[in-house]
């Protein structure tokens, strides 16, 4: 039904989140000494597993929704707000526009 529908894209948006934590997790495992960094690889492990579980998800919901090009668009989205200047300095926000 139409609730399926839009439970896609906030489905994709969390496999985006997923997928960046995994990829700054995967940065900073060997660079922690043990046993955070094991701990640390531990937990990309655990962000790649929901990563994929939020794709299925919202591969299962979108129905006729072109899902991977959807994906590709807000990644996209997502690039440009982590790298462009902004007035307010966020967690995952681009370099501080002062």
């Amino acid at each position: 039904g139409p609730g399926r529908l839009a439970a896609a894209p906030a489905l994709l948006m969390g496999a985006l989140i997923e997928a960046r934590s995994c990829e700054r997790f995967r940065l900073l495992a060997p660079r922690l000494p043990a046993p955070l960094g094991a701990f640390y690889a531990d937990l990309e492990r655990a962000e790649a597993r929901h990563h994929e579980l939020y794709l299925g998800l919202a591969q299962a919901s979108a129905g006729d929704i072109d899902w991977r090009r959807r994906l590709h668009q807000l990644a996209e989205v997502e690039a440009e707000l982590v790298t462009a200047p902004d007035p307010v300095l966020r967690f995952h926000s681009g370099a501080a526009a002062i």
